[in-house]
């Protein structure tokens, strides 16, 4: 008896050992331990891992990237500002529908804004690599950059 409930101990014990493993591992990306996350910067570094760029054509990149985070990072500034006000506006006493206005134009031009900003930094990026790197990342794009990609 006490033989038997040690095996089926055992096989327990390595039953939940195995399934807190595997997710453990899946909570880490995969096997090899990368977490990729759905974050826009961390897909595009990672699919730029995968276009087996330059020195040259990396240094290019991460100069370009450099440039639009300096640019972006005052415009969130920004957009935080604005919506920090619209909030106040939503708990003042009193409903002033032309600064409500104000704020939301603001907001929107804001966002258009950072719309053109990243598109002009994807071409300037697609500039910087060769026709059959451009024919991966379209195909990339196109399928959604699935994790199986990276």
């Amino acid at each position: 008896m006490k033989k038997r409930n040690l095996v089926i101990c055992s096989i327990l014990a390595g039953s939940i050992l195995t399934i807190g493993t595997a997710g453990l591992v899946h909570a880490c990306g995969g096997p090899g331990g990368h977490y990729y996350g759905d974050h826009r910067g961390d897909k595009m570094r990672h699919v730029m891992k995968k276009l087996d760029l330059t020195t040259e054509q990396r240094e290019a990149i991460r100069n370009i990237k450099d440039e639009q985070r300096e640019q972006m990072s005052t415009k969130r500034d920004e957009m935080m500002d604005i919506r920090k006000a619209l909030r106040e506006q939503v708990r003042a006493d009193s409903y002033d529908a032309s600064k409500v206005r104000e704020l939301a134009d603001t907001k929107a031009k804001l966002m258009a804004d950072m719309t053109v900003k990243r598109i002009e930094t994807m071409n300037r990026i697609r500039k910087e690599l060769t026709p059959e790197q451009v024919a991966k990342l379209d195909s990339f794009k196109e399928r959604g950059f699935r994790r199986g990609d990276f």
